[in-house]
């Protein structure tokens, strides 16, 4: 499918409405009675299915717990991109959640909005709490800049590489030793597809994730400058460096010659081509792993592949986590909101919540519980999370920090697909890296 130009416009222009309607207003939310009294929180999420009925029992738990002191009614908000236009209009109105579920790729829109406190506010003065207790790739994404945190770290995932057993071995491969990097991996695909007349690889086509994984993966940033992680707001792509257009041109030449299934814009479907045995690799998130492999005997689950020799290879996190709102929340509210949000970092919680629901624990001690070492006795589960431990924390793998995201992606998705369907790689992508350019300063102008 082709870039529509009016749909990249429209997007960008509906984010610069939303910070400028941030920007102009100042939350008045009624506060309780004193510090004493019993507080009560309003917490939006996003989660569904599986992870809403594990994050309600979390809440109802944690409840349990502080029962006569805080109590949290948690609701449902639709989609993040729902839930960021739903609190738009609750800044503009007073009521604000005293806690919000944001994504990865709304930090930069969050911190933009200037309508929370960090994270590090609270942590300043907690003796308990130790930045430790968070992978390096998980605190460098959400950093504040100063040594802290801007929310806390809660839903977290990466992608990783997923090899059909029967597929890989059929063809003469191992799959107790998958190939390190993406040159490895396309002549894997080739061969898988020559062999079994099965797609060789797959992986997400909807949004440009995985783009943004095989830049990090080659030691290269997305965003110019530094990523967004310097003193500089981000200015622009980079999208033609020579390991980037190396890749492209690598997916490319798998994506004509019938090696590589392009699954469009639906990820369940490439899930289910996998799951079904139609697909040799896949690459995609490690929240996949219960549908891609149900019985989890299939499949193995290998690291991400490398795209390029780099210090500072590794991939970006994604998931979410969770801001606390300042303006017209009471300290108390406020101080009852940390309460909540350390609770369901703590180790024990992080690791019920990923056996749940295939996150992968944000607390490095969930291994060390009866939940999370039974988890890691699955050598699949275990190498996710070897992945995300042994990511280094670089402004590569640390990923871009924009609000402009979500519209900069449907950009280079589009342009990148226009690339599989045989557009020249450099002279397609340059066009991108321009139309993100506009973007973006359409962005930071209305963010001020």
């Amino acid at each position: 499918m082709s870039l529509r130009p009016r749909t990249t416009i429209a997007a960008t222009a509906a984010g610069a409405v939303l910070l400028l309607a941030l920007a102009g207003c100042t939350a008045s939310g009624s506060s309780p009675g004193a510090d004493s009294d019993p507080v009560t929180l309003q917490f939006w999420h996003e989660m569904s299915g599986p992870a809403a009925t594990e994050l309600d029992a979390l809440v109802s738990q944690f409840n349990s717990d502080h029962d006569g002191e805080i109590t949290v009614e948690s609701s449902f908000q639709g989609s993040y991109a729902d839930a960021q236009t739903k609190y738009t209009a609750a800044v503009q109105s007073g009521t604000t959640p005293d806690v919000l579920m944001m994504n990865d790729i709304s930090t930069g829109f969050m911190i933009d909005s200037k309508k929370t406190v960090p994270l590090s506010t609270f942590t300043a003065t907690d003796t308990s709490f130790s930045l430790d207790s968070f992978p390096p790739a998980v605190s460098a994404y959400y950093g504040d800049g100063a040594g802290g945190l801007a929310a806390m770290p809660f839903a977290v995932s990466q992608p990783v590489m997923y090899l059909d057993r029967d597929l890989v071995t059929r063809s003469g491969l191992n799959p107790d030793s998958p190939p390190r990097t993406l040159a490895e991996v396309a002549s894997w695909a080739e061969r898988i597809h020559a062999a079994t007349g099965a797609s060789g690889l797959t992986m997400n086509m909807s949004d440009s994730w995985m783009i943004e994984q095989m830049s990090a993966a080659g030691g290269v940033d997305f965003c110019t400058p530094d990523n967004g992680r310097g003193s500089d707001r981000v200015s622009g792509l980079q999208l033609t460096s020579p390991t980037q257009v190396g890749f492209m041109q690598r997916l490319q030449k798998l994506f004509q010659d019938g090696s590589m299934l392009n699954p469009g814009t639906d990820n369940s479907a490439m899930v289910s081509a996998f799951a079904s045995g139609k697909v040799g690799i896949m690459l995609t998130s490690t929240g996949a792993y219960t549908t891609a492999d149900p019985k989890k005997t299939a499949s193995t689950v290998a690291a991400f592949p490398s795209t390029a020799e780099s210090d500072d290879a590794g991939v970006v996190i994604g998931g979410n986590a969770l801001w606390i709102s300042g303006d017209g929340h009471s300290d108390a509210q406020q101080r009852a909101a940390y309460a909540f949000v350390s609770f369901l970092h703590s180790a024990e919680v992080q690791a019920a919540w990923a056996n749940a629901t295939g996150y992968l624990a944000s607390n490095t001690g969930a291994a060390s519980t009866a939940a999370g070492a039974a988890s890691l006795a699955d050598p699949n589960v275990k190498a996710m999370v070897d992945q995300l431990a042994n990511t280094p924390a670089s402004n590569a793998a640390a990923g871009c920090r924009t609000g402009a995201f979500p519209s900069l992606r449907s950009t280079v998705i589009g342009a990148f697909t226009q690339v599989a369907e045989g557009a020249d790689v450099t002279s397609t992508m340059s066009d991108a890296e321009t139309k993100a350019a506009s973007q973006i300063a359409a962005y930071n102008t209305a963010a001020g």
